[in-house]
């Protein structure tokens, strides 16, 4: 992917989220996050489509920082891979 997600650049932006490229995972258009302190908080203030975003725990084999956290689910956030 050539570029990052526009909700993934400006949750990164956040320093108090203390976020890397690591806690991000896409699939097909949906973004996903691990839900530190303070996501979820900063989504549902920032984010006009907060009401579609829903939780899970990741499989603990997954290949990601999320793997075996709870993590976010943000439909048509992310993007098609290049």
């Amino acid at each position: 992917m050539s570029e990052k997600p526009a909700l993934q650049t400006r949750l990164q932006a956040v320093p108090a989220l203390n976020l890397e490229d690591a806690d991000f995972a896409y699939h097909a258009t949906d973004l996903y996050v691990v839900s530190k302190p303070g996501v979820v908080i900063w989504l549902k203030a920032n984010y006009q489509f907060f009401n579609q975003v829903t939780s899970f725990i990741s499989p603990k084999d997954s290949e990601w920082n999320g793997a075996g956290k709870e993590c976010l689910e943000i439909p048509f956030a992310g993007q098609w891979r290049a």
